[in-house]
């Protein structure tokens, strides 16, 4: 069969899912574990580390993935959202899953299914995505898979994982609280129930107060061991828009001059998580030697974290979708583009708490250009987005961000539109900075723009 009919019968086979989202069905982990044990509990074939956290979750997985790669191990990625394509959410030693073998793996798993008394469409597009990671994973003789939840954890369909060899949490913030809950404690009640009997659980020595407590006690609960890098130092001694070098010492762990492949300020706190883990994998006797971790760590990319799509005018893209995560880019990009005049291209999301995030954004703003993202049913419409930045721009709040200026904020109708706009103000001097939602920076790649694929 040609390439051509294998990417339309891989086409049609998407379209035919069930596109529900069940991120808060208490009924649907009970279902996949019993799918996996009918499976054969493919995931006992490999080791697996589980990751959940509000922001991070996509750089720790992307780092760890790249320095077990550097080892020579044979390492399954399961991670989400896709920019570029669906199947880039499934890899194998950095490779997306092909068409092919998304077909096999769907119709070796659908028998399965039907003798439980189960259809296609009793299973949702992201279950499908994750039952097909952990059996081509299998096939693929697969000996460490990194598998980052979706939303949550307790209800998160890869909470049917048995017992990970490591269950690590990034930065735990506030995001999705109409699901998870409306504090930093509920949430992170939530995210902790991933944790289980003899696992080892890794998080940030930096983690919120109120999160390291939560995840603190499930440890203790499960009558697991909960490691943080105390006393962690991380200090960056060359930095450039693509990569920096960094001094690291904690207990856990003491590197100096090593070099990260990603150039933003605030994958300090996920290169500290990492190395943490590193730190107990080599403690477990995981042959993981320093010479892979330095490789790993400069080879890593991860499209749509600080990704430089152009130079002249220089073109930043980044997935910030909640304030936790733009507060991050904001420090990084003031901190990296000092001195440059900042023009923001944003598009969000009706249900995120975009008025916070607009007031991280607008301090560091010369020009913002609101669109609105291709998600009919959850953007936010780019004029209202501006409405409530021009809102917000009153003397109270430009004195209290010791702003001398207001921003000009325009809209455009779409994102060329928005960065044909941004160009047009551009002087050498300018950064263009993209973000809002990874469902901007899709548009970005689909609009053309390179730099987005791995």
């Amino acid at each position: 069969m040609d390439a051509a009919t294998i990417e339309r019968r891989y086409q049609k086979l998407l379209g035919q899912l069930n596109q529900a989202m069940l991120a808060n069905n208490h009924q649907r982990v009970p279902l996949l574990r019993r799918i996996m044990a009918h499976l054969g509990h493919p995931d006992h074939y490999y080791h697996v580390i589980h990751i959940a956290g509000t922001n991070g979750k996509g750089s720790t997985g992307a780092m760890l993935s790249s320095v077990l790669q550097a080892q020579g191990y044979r390492v399954g990625r399961f991670s989400s959202p896709a920019i570029n394509d669906a199947r880039e959410q499934l890899q194998f030693n950095g490779t997306w899953i092909s068409p092919a073998e998304f077909i096999d793996t769907y119709h070796e798993i659908l028998p399965v299914l039907k003798n439980m008394g189960l259809a296609a469409s009793d299973v949702s597009v992201f279950e499908w995505f994750f039952l097909i990671s952990v059996v081509w994973f299998r096939n693929q003789n697969v000996q460490w898979a990194v598998i980052e939840a979706g939303l949550g954890g307790l209800y998160d369909a890869t909470n049917a994982l048995a017992s990970p060899q490591l269950t690590v949490f990034t930065k735990i913030a506030l995001d999705h609280t109409a699901i998870l809950g409306p504090t930093i404690t509920a949430i992170a009640q939530n995210k902790s129930k991933i944790i289980k009997p003899h696992t080892t659980v890794v998080t940030l020595a930096d983690q919120h107060p109120d999160a390291l407590a939560v995840l603190q006690t499930e440890a203790l609960n499960q009558g697991v061991r909960l490691v943080t890098a105390k006393h962690a130092q991380l200090t960056i001694t060359q930095q450039t828009l693509t990569q920096m070098t960094v001094d690291a010492h904690s207990q856990c762990f003491d590197w100096t001059q090593l070099t990260l492949g990603l150039g933003a300020s605030y994958q300090l706190q996920n290169l500290q998580l990492v190395l943490t883990v590193v730190s107990v994998l080599q403690h477990q006797q995981v042959n993981l030697t320093n010479a892979a971790v330095r490789t790993g760590l400069q080879q890593v990319s991860l499209p749509g974290r600080a990704t430089v799509l152009q130079t002249d005018p220089l073109i930043i893209a980044d997935g910030a979708h909640n304030p936790d995560g733009m507060r991050a880019l904001v420090s990084s990009a003031q901190t990296l583009l000092a001195g440059r005049h900042l023009i923001w291209v944003v598009g969000v999301l009706q249900d995120k708490a975009y008025p916070d995030m607009m007031a991280a954004l607008l301090p560091a703003a010369d020009v913002v250009i609101t669109n609105t993202p291709a998600n009919p049913e959850r953007a936010l419409p780019a004029a209202q987005l501006a409405r409530t930045a021009t809102a917000m721009l009153t003397p109270a709040f430009m004195t209290a961000n010791a702003m001398a200026t207001a921003p000009e904020i325009l809209t455009a109708t779409t994102i060329t539109d928005a960065l044909t706009q941004a160009q047009q103000r551009a002087t050498p001097n300018s950064a263009i900075l993209v973000t809002g939602s990874f469902y901007v920076i899709r548009e970005l790649q689909q609009a053309g723009w390179k730099g987005l694929s791995q």
